[in-house]
């Protein structure tokens, strides 16, 4: 083989990989604080905001942990519909889920498990069967942990950091 024919094969072997597009590494995005506001009290949160499609799209994938009070709220620009749900592709920790009205209502909730299969087309999708503006994700466990339930409202100011309310 001449030293021609070696660095042709060598480039044909490398082109599929250099297009193979690799999986994205973790977004971290700016985090604000918050809280959510519940029957016991309030409960303070710093949250990620995720404010445009491609934040949407990469969310949380990635990720090997959150902090104990930390998520990441999926902010849109106008309600979206009672399907529009969410999927664990490429996201490796589980998720508690609720999806806010306009003004921050929890309308739904539900608790997601990593999809663990290579191929995007086999992770299920978590739909919310309402229609809603805005999606929370906090570690699996934690609306459970501190009695969060449906009506229950996340207070976000994500621009200003004001301090959450004081429920008595």
């Amino acid at each position: 083989m001449t030293r021609r024919t070696t660095w042709i094969s060598a480039l044909l072997l490398a082109a599929p990989m250099a297009m193979a597009e690799p999986a994205p590494p973790p977004q971290f995005l700016e985090a604000y604080d918050a809280c959510l506001v519940t029957e016991s009290g309030t409960i303070p949160v710093e949250l990620e905001q995720a404010s445009d499609a491609l934040q949407h799209r990469f969310g949380l994938m990635e990720r090997t942990s959150l902090p104990d009070n930390g998520g990441m709220l999926f902010i849109y620009q106008q309600d979206r519909g009672p399907r529009a749900g969410f999927w664990m592709y490429n996201t490796l920790i589980p998720l508690d889920i609720a999806w806010l009205d306009k003004d921050g209502v929890i309308v739904a909730m539900d608790t997601m498990e990593p999809c663990e299969t290579e191929s995007a087309s086999q992770c299920p999708g978590w739909i919310p069967g309402v229609r809603h503006r805005n999606v929370l994700e906090m570690n699996a466990g934690f609306f459970q942990e501190h009695r969060v339930e449906i009506g229950d409202k996340l207070v976000a100011n994500l621009n200003d950091n004001t301090a959450c309310p004081v429920v008595d």
